[in-house]
């Protein structure tokens, strides 16, 4: 007795499932039993679900068929807007597709935020699938309500082709621009720049983030405007170079990009390019850019097709990475050049590349920091992320490179330091060695009247090094600038004497 109570609830339970109950849960065997026993196939849930719309989520072919064939409605839509195509243009099912369309399915149905199924479709790359709701009368060109995007618009920010291909074949436009939305901005306790997306993208913007080569590719050779910026004026070719995709920068390149086009903080390819050449992209190690191109060699692809190697920062550009470089970087700011970024990281290879170019050497930005400066440590900061892979030797050979090119050596910062100033701040023997061997002014006094040697020997009022909280001597430093002023036949105070 006991045994039969216990078994009565998983009966009772059997018996009371209802046909939407045992199609959610994919019990087509169950769904067909109960369509034989006379089950309503057009039976709704209360959010509007129906049967078909379960068997077609869960890719049922057979079971589509025979709820069609009982007589299931093609169109209808829950409360979510969704319709039984739609659900399998989610799986790409072509064959699904082809029934749906044949018993009466809407090949233009818009879900609530106006997503039809072949934009669906786009992302999933699936072309057969495409083919099927093409061939039904499906609007290649239809744009959904929330952001105006269009299926080509999905399959190249999916990174699909042949999606691409196939949509530009049968009319897509190239150059559709989603909505443009002015989002107020918010005020919190923090009064930094908050992104908000705003929208007015075109495919080729999204191939360029996304780093769809090949779709840049069939975009181009569809028509796409290589050119056509997003509201703050970044062209696709800047775009793929900010989001290190070094090989979809290639091809818009070759395909034609204006490579002087500066987005409104002022940021050219070049400078974009020299900049990520050290920029980190996170990991430990570094990870590297995924793309056979690298930064420099699209650099230099630039400089061949006529880049200006002199173009300035107009504005403070976005910060890389929030935490360390929000605030932290106090040289790359309005008037910094490609020359200039290279400095920041005693980046050789650039600097030797612009140099060659003919980039100017002294040209300063606002802050009155000049390349030479930059190298030997002007407002080095430690949290920054744009200065990690320098190191002395890499600063001495900047330093070398500068100097050949004509850099003044002795060039005064606003506070009144050189070069020789700065490196002894910064505890670099070997730069105070090279600079004074080549003629630094070794008795140059700043805005204090401090020396370098008076940095070196803590006799200043000023931290010696970004993250010290006062003075710091640096022996060695002091050591082979006491070495170079004997050399001149200048005799100085030891430290600690009077003055």
């Amino acid at each position: 007795m006991g045994l039969l109570l216990a078994l009565l609830p998983a009966i009772a339970s059997a018996e009371l499932r209802g046909l939407l109950d045992v199609a959610q849960e994919g019990d087509s065997a169950a769904v067909v039993r109960m369509l034989k026993d006379g089950a309503d196939a057009r039976e709704r849930a209360s959010d509007g679900t129906t049967a078909l719309h379960w068997a077609a989520y869960h890719g049922d072919l057979d079971l589509v068929k025979r709820l069609l064939k009982a007589g299931a409605d093609p169109n209808a839509r829950n409360d979510y807007g969704s319709t039984p195509i739609q659900e399998a243009a989610i799986r790409g099912d072509a064959e699904m597709l082809r029934v749906l369309v044949k018993a009466g399915a809407d090949p233009n149905t818009a879900n609530d935020e106006g997503e039809t199924a072949l934009m669906t479709v786009a992302r999933t790359g699936k072309v057969e699938a495409a083919e099927v709701l093409v061939k039904a009368g499906a609007d290649v060109n239809a744009v959904e309500s929330w952001r105006g995007q269009t299926a080509l618009m999905w399959a190249s920010a999916q990174r699909n082709p042949g999606m691409v291909r196939y949509l530009l074949k049968v009319g897509a436009r190239p150059d559709t621009v989603s909505y443009l939305r002015n989002w107020e901005r918010r005020v919190t306790a923090e009064p930094r720049r908050q992104w908000r997306p705003p929208g007015g993208w075109t495919a080729l913007l999204l191939a360029a983030r996304e780093g769809c080569a090949e779709c840049a590719r069939e975009l181009i050779k569809g028509g796409a405007d290589v050119n056509l910026t997003d509201p703050e004026n970044i062209s696709p070719l800047l775009m793929a170079i900010l989001n290190a995709r070094f090989d979809t920068a290639k091809v818009l390149i070759e395909g034609g990009a204006d490579v002087n086009m500066w987005d409104v903080w002022g940021r050219a390819p070049l400078y974009s390019a020299i900049d990520y050449n050290t920029t980190p992209r996170g990991g430990r190690p570094d990870r590297p850019s995924s793309d056979r191109t690298t930064p420099l060699e699209i650099a230099q692809m630039l400089i061949d097709r006529g880049a200006n190697l002199d173009m300035q920062l107009k504005l403070f550009p976005p910060y890389r990475l929030l935490g360390p470089d929000r605030g932290g970087d106090s040289v790359l700011t309005t008037g910094s050049t490609p020359l200039l970024r290279a400095a920041k990281a005693c980046d050789v290879p650039a600097t030797k590349m612009l140099l060659d170019a003919g980039a100017m050497v002294d040209l300063q930005n606002n802050l009155g920091a000049t390349p030479l400066l930059v190298v030997a440590g002007m407002n080095w900061a430690i949290t920054d992320t744009r200065g990690r892979f320098r190191n002395e030797q890499h600063c001495i050979e900047s330093a070398r490179l500068l100097l050949e090119a004509g850099a003044d050596i002795n060039r005064v910062a606003p506070n009144g330091q050189t070069a020789l100033h700065f490196a002894a701040r910064l505890d670099m023997k070997d730069l105070v060695r090279f600079l004074g061997e080549r003629g630094a002014n070794l008795m140059a006094k700043d805005r204090s009247g401090a020396t370098p040697l008076d940095i070196a020997e803590g006799r200043t009022g000023t931290a010696a090094r970004p993250g010290t909280s006062g003075p710091e001597p640096h022996p060695e430093v002091a050591a082979v600038l006491h070495e170079l002023l004997a050399a001149r036949g200048i005799t100085v105070p030891a430290a600690g004497a009077a003055n």
